[in-house]
């Protein structure tokens, strides 16, 4: 009886709990748009020039659509990278002025400046660059030199960031190794990097390229981000294991994620952050990787004064391996 009675008492409990159960909204703090800034500064082979592209944020239960895109670009702002020197000015470009170009102009001014090709573009994607670094000439980049950047809009007025080019620290080597279930699994291979970490504090990031694909964040084995410290192997000489990076739309195969294929041809950049460029990613990856019921929110960290985002420098090197079938 005192068994049917606490059975009794259960479901009386849980039908109170569905009747007092309500729709939950979440509560906004949103208060209008800010500016949100996503600049870098390049110094490496092949190097981007300097560019940063301007929106507006938006309130995060909004529907987003080909119309807010196109609306969340900020035009005609005055866009400034001084280098304790000199200053140039960043003028606007957007996918619209390109279609008038010939198309190998096109093709080389959205390559240089990071865009995808024209035709895959839906909406008229804007950024400011240095349109001389286009064609070899504008700031001057070096290791070592601070930039600061000067954004100065009608709506949102002045904002400031600055960044520093740290100086490179090169891989000392890399090769691949076979898959852990070798010989079972002998199509598929795993990268390991050789690394010495001078002394001093040091803050990487890694980025790989598997055959014509494009480059993406990768992660270090063990880690759960793209960048790293030095904290745990200050002034050490050591080997990592390097995971194939891979698109955030990329369909997940739990059996090949982080391998490469024999046969690849595979470009690995490793590249040198300052201590606030270091900090807005490993935030940001943290906060994306924190997802679900249980996720804990992380703020992201930005260096971004009077607005959101980041002007990040990024000194870097690219290292070429081909792998034999």
């Amino acid at each position: 009886m005192n068994s049917f009675h606490n059975i009794l008492l259960l479901f009386v409990l849980y039908f109170m709990t569905l009747s007092c159960e309500k729709e939950f909204t979440p509560v906004t703090t949103y208060d209008g748009p800010q500016v949100v800034v996503e600049g870098y500064i390049y110094n490496g082979p092949n190097a981007l020039p300097p560019f940063v592209i301007l929106t507006k944020s938006i309130e995060y239960t909004s529907n987003v659509s080909l119309d807010i895109l196109n609306d969340i670009f900020i035009h005609d702002a005055q866009v400034t990278v001084f280098d304790g020197t000199n200053s140039v000015q960043l003028p606007e470009l957007c996918v619209s002025d390109l279609q008038f170009l010939p198309v190998f102009l096109q093709n080389a001014i959205s390559q240089a400046i990071g865009l995808p090709t024209l035709d895959s573009i839906d909406f008229d994607i804007c950024v400011y660059t240095d349109i001389f670094g286009l064609l070899g000439f504008g700031i001057n980049i070096e290791e070592g030199k601070t930039y600061d950047l000067e954004i100065i809009t009608d709506d949102f007025g002045t904002i400031t960031a600055t960044t520093t080019l740290p100086s490179l620290v090169p891989l000392d080597s890399l090769k691949y190794n076979n898959h852990p279930s070798y010989p079972d699994n002998d199509s598929l291979v795993e990268l390991e990097a050789y690394f010495t970490d001078p002394i001093g504090p040091n803050y990487y990031r890694s980025f790989t390229q598997r055959n014509d694909e494009q480059m993406y964040p990768a992660y270090t084995r063990g880690t759960v981000g793209s960048v790293s410290d030095d904290n745990i192997f200050e002034g050490q000489s050591f080997s990592f294991g390097l995971l194939r990076g891979s698109g955030p739309f990329d369909d997940l195969d739990i059996d090949t994620y982080g391998y490469f294929w024999r046969g690849d041809t595979v470009i690995v950049r490793t590249a040198s952050l300052d201590y606030e460029h270091f900090r807005f990613w490993q935030t940001l990856e943290y906060n994306s990787g924190a997802q679900g019921p249980f996720g804990t929110y992380t703020r992201i960290e930005s260096n971004i004064k009077g607005g959101l985002g980041i002007w990040g420098g990024i000194t870097y090197d690219d290292y070429t391996i081909t792998i034999p079938e």
